[in-house]
């Protein structure tokens, strides 16, 4: 009996009992809506990303403007270049700059070639893929897989427009890059593609006047560069 009343609605077992369930309710009624937030968000940053892929995969050809803004820890401010971009899906570019004037960048399906006229010097490479990819290849890829490649999540800032960004970061850990930001318009093309590299130096693309295209001229993805010019070529 003596045990029985010690359990009895107004013991102190019973009342320690009651505040722990009071504790624990309180806590998910906390907790349960931020992890199923969490969650939601998360499932939309996935769905967003299918849709950013979906519309990339729909592409054959683009041109546009681009600028190319570098920016590094080492270096004293911004360095920024900017000219014509034509992309031919998969595997084809060319970066065409007017600053620095007579620059050009080409992804020709099997390798790159990047011109400076201001050294004379070409250097030819295969085309990045695997860990040696810098950020930009996963746009020339036969099918992009942004979910299959990134694990995705939705960044910290909002773009001018006030949409949110998209974090990609690579499922292997093995790229060139630590993380890439994604900025996309309404109607799911890119606006900017952000490449972060491990010590935090960034390369940021932003794209205007995007203009879709059934074909390019393939020898916008030939060059032969003038004579004189010193070639050097990378190995696999």
């Amino acid at each position: 009996m003596s045990g029985m009343a010690q359990a009895g609605e107004g013991s102190p077992v019973r009342r320690r009992h009651g505040s722990l369930r009071l504790v624990i309710g309180g806590l998910m009624i906390l907790l349960g809506p931020a992890a199923m937030a969490r969650s939601a968000s998360e499932g939309e940053a996935v769905v967003e990303a299918r849709r950013i892929e979906s519309r990339l995969n729909g592409i054959r050809g683009l041109i546009g403007r681009f600028t190319q803004t570098l920016e590094s820890p080492a270096l004293p401010g911004p360095q920024e270049e900017s000219g014509t971009l034509y992309l031919l899906r998969p595997g084809r570019m060319r970066w065409e700059y007017e600053q620095p004037a007579g620059k050009l960048a080409i992804a020709d399906g099997v390798r790159t070639l990047l011109y400076i006229p201001a050294e004379r010097q070409m250097v030819i490479a295969p085309l990045p893929e695997g860990e040696s990819d810098t950020g930009i290849a996963f746009l020339l890829r036969p099918n992009i897989d942004l979910l299959g490649e990134f694990r995705v999540t939705w960044g910290e800032r909002e773009t001018d427009a006030g949409r949110a960004t998209l974090v990609l970061t690579p499922k292997n850990g093995q790229k060139a890059f630590d993380h890439l930001i994604l900025e996309v318009a309404g109607d799911y093309l890119i606006d900017a593609l952000i490449v972060v590299d491990p010590l935090g130096s960034t390369i940021t693309y932003r794209f205007s006047d995007l203009r879709l295209v059934p074909d390019l001229d393939a020898a916008l993805f030939r060059f032969d560069p003038p004579p004189g010019t010193d070639i050097q070529e990378v190995l696999p």
